[in-house]
């Protein structure tokens, strides 16, 4: 697989919300920028080849075009239609949808909510909370795919390694009820300190054992981080 190409930060032109809603207005783009009525953009000269567009929750559809490298950057409401790009970074976003389109390096970090759909991925990099994110037939490099069925994988595993070894905790959780009741009642001369450590230890047990009730119902009906659809 080729390197990805690099790009400089700096090199990249900057587009905050507002400078957005002026290139709207100075050139009569399509749409209001709203979500019945979004910004349509057909054309990658109007912007750009290599961009970076941060904090907009305006809603903006790319269709058609054709880019370098674009940065998108704590954005919410952007679809990207049959357009390619040569790189694509989506850093702290939410509410996208990527459709139709070819991808050459794709980095997601700090995202949500990214729907992508019979699109083309040669390489994607992934990091840091990502969370429903969806693939719907999209082609992707199979070391991606991998790495998803092993964390599928691990988390059978462990849920499996709770199970197994919860008739042990309730064993363990027994013994020490046992144990706290004989003392309590059968050893008189026992001392408040002795007493209260025990009890300490009582409910700390107790703590314990319900934990990992929780851990195992939570882990067992979380919802996967990323979810691959194929037809």
């Amino acid at each position: 697989m080729e390197n990805a190409i690099d790009y400089r930060l700096e090199d990249l032109i900057l587009y905050s919300e507002q400078q957005i809603k002026n290139l709207a207005h100075e050139q009569i783009w399509a749409g209001k920028g709203t979500e019945t009525n979004p910004f349509v953009i057909q054309n990658a000269n109007i912007l750009g080849q290599t961009f970076l567009i941060k904090r907009s929750t305006l809603y903006i559809s790319f269709v058609n075009c054709n880019f370098d490298y674009i940065l998108l950057e704590a954005c919410q409401n952007i679809s990207l239609i049959n357009c390619s790009f040569m790189k694509l970074s989506i850093k702290r976003c939410s509410k996208f949808k990527i459709e139709s389109c070819f991808v050459s390096d794709l980095n997601l970090l700090k995202v949500k909510e990214i729907y992508f759909k019979n699109s083309v991925i040669i390489n994607i990099s992934s990091k840091l909370r990502i969370k429903a994110i969806l693939f719907e037939d999209c082609q992707m490099n199979d070391a991606f795919l991998d790495s998803i069925e092993r964390k599928k994988y691990d988390r059978q595993y462990k849920i499996k390694q709770i199970k197994e070894g919860i008739p042990s905790y309730i064993l363990i959780f027994s013994a020490f009820v046992f144990y706290r009741l004989f003392y309590t009642y059968y050893i008189l001369k026992s001392s408040d300190f002795i007493n209260m450590l025990l009890i300490i230890t009582l409910m700390f047990t107790i703590g314990v054992f319900f934990w990992i009730l929780l851990y195992e119902y939570l882990l067992k009906n979380k919802p996967p981080k990323i979810i691959i659809l194929k037809k």
